[in-house]
């Protein structure tokens, strides 16, 4: 009982007091913990994101569904959410909270759980190898409320915010790895694995971490202790990997299909996101950004050599570092691995190449080696390697502490302790909170007493207002607001829908014929809803949005309309055979002179083909081709079946193909030899689509 007791302040204590400085630091969010959350210009952005991840959870969860997937966005193909900042296991540990009182009030509690727990985290970590406890407070309150943590609740990045799986990870990786206890083993692999359903960038930091933390301890451990050692890291990795697997797998799949994933290091390009996204030199020296006093200075300064990213507070503070340095001084034994992994963390925080103040040097840097590893395009963030530097300062600050303490009587040690607290507590104050509530347009209350998919005008690929106002209707949308978007290509080709998107009409003859009612077609693909914000339509684009109107809407009038919204709802129509098809991969842009046009394809091209109903539908595709040159010969597939192969002249003829179409979407593919077009001779051409047509065959001629 006197163990338990014992063990019990250990931790008790010190999360008490966490607790009451996190309520401290976010004061201003208590009185509006269930309408607003806290933060700075990007929260406004990513906050609601995550607002709206939480609420995807809990009703993916109660339906049930796969809350990896989501068919809410991008209709009708839908997103994977694998590669996104869904952070699932915020969305599971806060489900309660969102069922019984909202994601903006389980997002909030999450932030708080996150300082509360990253603190305990931090000073676990640190009493480990301190044994100092009022020493590991301060440790963990280093890590817990340090400008980077800080800076992530200001961006409104939930899944970055979650810093205590992470820290937790470490002290059971530490305890594994000394005390040889297999339960600390499984225990850190479940952590590892938290890690990763939270976030990706801090899943790839901790390999890296563990890698440094497995070859420095194993090389200073015993001699006879060393295969226990490398059995437990083989635990922790073994449990880690297999809970990850079925992420790890899906993240395989889901890489494919992001327009994102194919970002390369480029140091040419002055705009590389890995670049932009390094830590500079001169951000290591100064204090942080979001100070009340002088964080504005500092961003305005730091705001020169990042432009571009919000990212950009990585500031470590002058007292723990000082502290650091007296651990490496004092106790150099206990200290120097830390102080090795940490130093490591900022020399990968800077990124490939050395950033001195706007100056982009050509000195390179480790992180050119870890480009060169596969998955290495989702972790364009170097600068949060931070991250580990933050935690290594936890037992550094702790140890260097106590160092002092040590050499001093008992009242000045006290002294120092409180000294070094206020310190700290200064220079990592934290900043005036912006508050943002939760407002929507009225409008969106109706959307869902009409049950279809809403098109919002302008569409946005970066903003969360269409995922707050879909939080009230929960209707699909056409689009949405996630970091690595897929390839769309409903709205790239559906009749309809793509003059919506664009804001401007069709103006082609190539496989958009003028129906004389699209709004059979929007029926036939469920978008029932469309939305206009007035303000958000640039001047010079309001004629050419007009016109794209009235070719997909017709004669429609609004159903609603203010200073700020223009809703239009598609009545429910008897459709018929809907069916359309585009070009797809393989074709150059359209040419055009005055009223023609057409497309030349490569070696081999697609034609998206389309069944918007429920049943088969008998259609007719019809292409006017000419090939380039010389007689080619063209084989047909359709869904990878060989249809036959025709013989296509410079003359021209025209291709017929009569198919039974299934509901879905449906691809056939033309294939034939090319040769370098003469004008272009980085292009090859095969053959030239003039005309293309797809009809539908009514059921009585066939």
């Amino acid at each position: 009982m006197m163990w338990q007791r014992v063990k019990t302040n250990t931790y008790a204590l010190p999360a008490l007091g966490y607790v009451a400085l996190s309520l401290i630091v976010m004061a201003p969010v208590l009185p509006v913990f269930g309408v607003a959350i806290p933060g700075g210009p990007i929260a406004e952005v990513d906050g609601w994101q995550n607002v709206w991840n939480l609420w995807w959870v809990h009703r993916a969860l109660m339906t049930p569904t796969n809350p990896f997937f989501t068919p809410l966005l991008f209709y009708p193909q839908g997103v994977d959410l694998t590669l996104q900042t869904l952070n699932v296991s915020n969305g599971i540990l806060f489900l309660p909270v969102t069922a019984l009182f909202g994601p903006i009030a389980a997002y909030n509690a999450a932030v708080l759980a996150a300082l509360v727990l990253s603190g305990v985290g931090g000073y676990a970590l640190a009493l480990r190898v301190s044994g100092d406890r009022l020493a590991a407070f301060i440790g963990g309150a280093v890590f817990a409320f340090s400008p980077f943590h800080l800076t992530k609740i200001w961006d409104g990045q939930l899944e970055m915010i979650a810093l205590q799986w992470p820290a937790f990870y470490a002290f059971f990786l530490l305890r594994a790895v000394e005390d040889l206890r297999w339960r600390d083993a499984l225990i850190a692999g479940v952590f590892l694995a938290l890690t990763g359903y939270t976030s990706w960038y801090y899943l790839f930091f901790f390999g890296v971490y563990s890698l440094m933390f497995a070859a420095l301890w194993l090389a200073r451990g015993p001699g006879e202790r060393r295969w226990g050692m490398a059995r437990q890291c083989g635990i922790v990795a073994g449990t880690g990997g297999l809970l990850l697997a079925p992420l790890i797998i899906a993240a395989g799949r889901a890489a494919r299909t992001m327009t994102a994933a194919g970002i390369r290091f480029d140091p040419s390009n002055p705009l590389d996101l890995i670049l932009i996204h390094s830590a500079n030199l001169y951000d290591l020296l100064l204090p942080s950004g979001l100070h009340p006093l002088w964080g504005r200075a500092v961003e305005a300064l730091v705001r020169t050599w990042h432009p571009y990213i919000g990212a950009w507070n990585i500031a470590l503070g002058y007292t723990a570092l000082t502290l650091a340095v007296v651990a490496l001084a004092l106790a150099r034994t206990r200290a120097w691995r830390w102080a090795v992994i940490g130093l490591a963390a900022i020399v990968l925080a800077l990124g490939p190449l050395v950033h001195i103040g706007t100056v982009r040097t050509a000195i390179p840097l480790p992180y050119q080696i870890l480009l060169t590893l596969p998955g290495m395009d989702l972790a364009r963030r170097p600068s949060h390697f931070v991250v580990i530097a933050t935690l290594m300062l936890a037992p550094l600050a702790a140890l260097g502490l106590q160092a002092l303490r040590q050499r001093s009587a008992l009242q000045q040690g006290y002294l120092l302790a409180g000294v070094a607290t206020a310190a700290i507590a200064f220079e990592y104050a934290p900043p005036h909170w912006s508050l943002f509530p939760f407002r929507t347009h009225p409008y969106y209350a109706r959307v869902s007493a009409v049950p279809g998919a809403v098109v919002e005008i302008p569409p946005s690929l970066e903003a969360s207002l269409p995922l707050k106002a879909q939080i009230v209707h929960g209707e699909p949308l056409v689009g949405g607001f996630v970091s690595r978007p897929p390839r769309y290509r409903f709205v790239e080709q559906a009749p309809g829908v793509r003059p919506l998107w664009t804001m401007r009409p069709d103006d082609t003859s190539l496989f958009v014929d003028q129906a004389a009612n699209r709004l059979k077609e929007l029926n036939a693909y469920g978008v029932r809803h469309v939305i206009i914000h007035r303000a958000q339509v640039a001047p010079e684009r309001r004629a050419d949005l007009q016109v794209a109107l009235r070719q997909t809407l017709g004669d429609l009038t609004p159903v609603y309309a203010d200073e700020e919204l223009i809703a239009y709802l598609v009545p429910a129509i008897e459709s018929g055979i809907v069916a359309y098809a585009a070009f797809g991969d393989g074709w150059y842009a359209e040419e055009r002179d005055g009223d023609r046009r057409w497309r030349w394809m490569g070696p081999e091209g697609e034609i998206v083909l389309v069944n918007a109903g429920h049943h088969d539908a008998p259609v007719r595709l019809s292409l006017d081709v000419r090939s380039y040159a010389e007689a080619r010969r063209v084989a047909l597939l359709f869904d990878h079946h060989l249809l036959g192969e025709r013989r296509i002249d410079p003359e021209g003829s025209r291709l017929s193909i009569r198919l039974l179409l299934p509901p879905g979407e449906h691809r056939v593919r033309l294939r034939a030899d090319a040769t370098p077009d003469p004008a272009l001779p980085a292009r090859l051409i095969s053959v030239v689509v003039s005309d293309a047509r797809m009809q539908a065959i009514p059921q009585r001629s066939q």
